[in-house]
């Protein structure tokens, strides 16, 4: 049917508002390929340029979601999931999930591979080792019975439409348009069959949107999106301006966020905590805030938030030995050490890059190859006091050829001036 999808580009083309039926053919086009890859790529950088309305990006929304298997998860009872639109160092998930289910809350949560820097939480659970991230949506609806909640990863055969999208909208150019992102997010969401969910807006230098204005308009759209087709949505606005911890890779980070577990105090538990109360305000468990970061403060203390933890790894084949000691995910491969050349303040770190540098060291003869144990760790973050000379990052690699350039890549990642700045971490909460 080529006339059809050429209308539909032109129509775009021309500014003008597509059907829902429009929308509908384009996204079964795409999913049983009798559209040709530059005819759908033609059509987002049509919507790139002159954008979707909110009628046409529900629309767009909803065919995508309903392009491939849906879980419905309504004899489970009442599900929660959270989602990042990514950073460097978010480690949020795994500090979440075993606090919520510890208190009662039920939590369903698909995630994602690696999208482009450091590993997505599919990634991360497999540093337990043995850990199945690939269970059947059975298994994975028992396993929340069970234990309260369940981390799997994707599964193939939801929305088919954003797997096939998402690739071409990467090697096009056509990624940073508002609708294109929220219709990808929410397609996967709906998909999931979770019911309530709190999205995690990112800004700043690391993330898809630079600027707080455009995320809060992703978040707004995420939102509305999610209302109407029968989701209770919460959006939190938070700052990307710097990796969410002091470490970055796959093993580190899991370090890091078995530290906050186990009482750690810092940016990660600052935002998981306030995610977490946002969830047991919502649900109705705790009257003000006050009572409910009680409660998340209890679920730590008392250990409960560990066990639980262990449980959800366990049940997946799951070793737990680096929960009970998380030191032995430390790196001890090859380290290189990042000394300042300047005394200062650090004003602003270049977070994107790092994460691009931490990409490239695991990279083997230009082959990505996942390394959970490379890693770069930061002893400074922005507002830091810095003197000449002092180490300012360690890179943890497997005799990387290129080390040296990649020292003067992370050093270059740090501003260091005269300064002394503040970053606040949590912008607002949008519902």
């Amino acid at each position: 049917n080529y006339m059809d999808i050429l209308n539909i580009i032109e129509k775009k083309k021309n500014k003008q508002q597509l059907t829902k039926q429009e929308i509908q053919f384009f996204v079964d086009s795409v999913c049983n390929k009798t559209i040709k890859d530059y005819q759908t790529t033609s059509f987002l950088m049509a919507v790139c340029l002159n954008g979707l309305n909110f009628e046409e990006t529900y629309n767009l929304t909803i065919s995508m979601a309903n392009s491939g298997k849906k879980i419905d998860l309504s004899d489970v009872g009442l599900c929660f999931d959270k989602h990042s639109t990514g950073g460097v160092s978010d480690t949020t998930t795994l500090v979440i999930v075993p606090i919520l289910a510890s208190l009662g809350i039920k939590v369903a949560k698909m995630s994602g591979r690696s999208l482009g820097w450091t590993g997505g939480t599919a990634d991360k659970m497999e540093v337990f080792e043995g850990y199945r991230n690939d269970i059947s949506v059975d298994d994975f609806k028992k396993l929340i019975k069970q234990n309260g909640a369940s981390i799997i990863s994707q599964q193939d055969d939801l929305v088919l439409a954003d797997k096939i999208i998402y690739k071409l909208r990467s090697e096009s150019g056509t990624v940073d348009n508002i609708s294109l992102i929220a219709s990808s997010i929410m397609s996967k969401k709906i998909a999931c069959g979770a019911k309530f969910l709190i999205l995690d807006c990112k800004f700043g230098n690391a993330a898809f949107m630079k600027t707080k204005a455009d995320c809060k308009k992703l978040a707004k759209t995420m939102i509305k999106i999610g209302n109407r087709a029968g989701l209770k949505v919460v959006a939190i606005v938070s700052d990307m301006n710097q990796p969410l911890t002091n470490y970055i890779g796959n093993n580190v980070e899991v370090y890091s966020s078995i530290k906050v577990l186990k009482g750690e105090k810092n940016d990660l538990s600052t935002l998981a905590t306030k995610i977490a109360e946002i969830a047991i305000l919502e649900q109705g468990l705790a009257k003000d805030s006050l009572t409910a970061q009680n409660m998340i403060e209890n679920s730590i203390t008392s250990g409960m938030a560990i066990e639980k933890l262990k449980q959800i790894v366990t049940s997946q084949g799951g070793k737990t030995d680096v929960i009970e000691d998380e030191n032995l995910l430390l790196p001890k491969n090859d380290c290189q050490k990042v000394y300042a050349t300047t005394s200062g303040f650090v004003e602003e770190i270049n977070t994107a890059k790092l994460g691009d540098l931490q990409h490239k060291l695991q990279q083997k003869n230009n082959v990505f190859e996942r390394q959970d144990n490379i890693s770069i760790i930061l002893n400074k973050r922005i507002g830091d006091a810095v003197k000449n000379g002092e180490v300012i990052a360690e890179i943890y690699h497997n005799s990387f050829e290129q080390i040296d350039e990649i020292a003067t890549n992370v050093l270059a990642c740090f501003k260091i001036g005269g300064k002394r700045r503040k970053i606040k971490l949590i912008e607002e909460i949008i519902k």
